[in-house]
């Protein structure tokens, strides 16, 4: 069981360097999303994708530490978390598997605070070029299949000759 433990706090750590990557990567993209560089952003989202990939792999390799450890020490898995197991554990293995879940509380913390300043920025955004699209789009009822404008109608006045 040590090398499974021992091989669960390696993930966990690899998992919390990912996430300071993530965290890094999401804070250039605060930088792009205020420049609205478009070709930047899209370049940075497929680098975003494989931080992803690299995540889902490291997650899938936790559970599966987690169940071994689980099954090996006879503790039920279903509603293991690592601060849980980390209660289930003697001294130092405790202590560690504490103090690494806590620095992944820590990372994931603050990535939220870095993605919801990105989606305040993407939403803003969107308002920006939704409202432009109002003005195109009202604009462009004055104009004729042609391209050129409409003629407008004249007014006749109004007025009494007789007042």
């Amino acid at each position: 069981m040590d090398e499974r433990l021992s091989d669960l706090l390696g993930v966990i750590k690899e998992e919390i360097n990912l996430y300071r990557d993530i965290i890094e990567h999401a804070r250039e993209n605060t930088s792009l999303l205020a420049r609205g560089r478009v070709e930047a952003i899209q370049e940075s989202n497929k680098v975003a994708e494989t931080f992803h990939i690299k995540l889902r792999f490291l997650e899938n390799e936790l559970k599966r530490l987690l169940s071994e450890i689980c099954r090996i020490s006879g503790i039920a898995c279903e509603d293991i978390t690592l601060a849980g197991l980390a209660g289930q554990l003697q001294e130092p293995a405790a202590t560690e598997l504490k103090s690494q879940t806590e620095r992944f509380r820590n990372v994931v913390t603050q990535l939220k605070s870095v993605s919801r300043l990105n989606l305040q920025l993407i939403e803003q955004s969107l308002k920006y070029s939704r409202g432009l699209l109002g003005l195109v789009s009202n604009a462009t009822s004055s104009y004729q299949p042609t391209g050129l404008f409409r003629p407008i109608p004249s007014v006749q006045p109004t007025f009494s000759h007789k007042a």
